[in-house]
């Protein structure tokens, strides 16, 4: 994963138009382990397309690439490579190798400025691109409609105390027009009462009874 990181950091710092030249120097063809190599040295990492024909033919385009004056083709514990053609194609090169189950090889860019990186066609680059991008827009709706959310359960929870405390106060206003007044109390108190009575002989009054 990480070198697929360092592979777009160099592929975009390819693509700048200030960018100085690409050239292919040397191709080389190699058995490492059991496993095929396409080496390619150049002087920067360029976007490749691998067209596959079978399990023996492979075409390897190289884009925003020149050839060099001339071209060192080495082979190393590989000796039944059939044919290897390199092919200029406008601001392209062609590379046609026929050997066997050479479409498994890895292809590989050995520049002077890193260490060697193994690479796969533009189309893999392009969906590793595509994908962070749709995880960052992803991350970014979610992030968004997360904030959305909260803020309208905290809206929602303002005009729910709102209306409530309306509600409270409705009730207690009236409650408070329903309670008697002190002067009802007092009048109701004096019909009852006889011209001159004190409290305490009302009391006793009504004790008897």
């Amino acid at each position: 994963m990480l070198k697929k990181f360092i592979l777009i950091i160099l592929l975009f710092s390819g693509l700048s138009v200030f960018a100085a030249e690409n050239y292919l120097n040397s191709v080389i063809i190699e058995n490492a382990d059991g496993k095929d190599n396409v080496i390619l040295r150049t002087d920067s990492v360029s976007k490749i397309k691998r067209d596959i024909d079978g399990t023996d033919k492979i075409t390897i385009t190289i884009k925003n690439i020149k050839q060099s004056g001339t071209i060192n083709t080495l082979y190393k514990n590989k000796s039944n490579v059939d044919s290897l053609i390199v092919q200029s194609d406008g601001n392209a090169i062609k590379l046609f190798i026929k050997a066997p189950n050479i479409s498994k090889a890895n292809i590989i860019f050995e520049t002077p400025n890193s260490t060697p990186i193994t690479v796969e066609d533009n189309t893999s680059e392009s969906f590793l691109i595509w994908s962070l991008f749709s995880l960052l827009i992803l991350f970014t709706i979610m992030k968004s409609a997360k904030n959305v959310v909260i803020d309208a359960e905290y809206k929602d929870n303002n005009l729910k105390i709102k209306e409530r405390e309306k509600e409270l106060y409705k009730n207690f206003q009236k409650d408070m027009s329903s309670l008697p007044s002190m002067n009802y109390k007092l009048n109701i108190y004096s019909k009852h009462v006889l011209k001159g009575e004190t409290i305490r002989s009302y009391a006793s009054r009504y004790s008897k009874i």
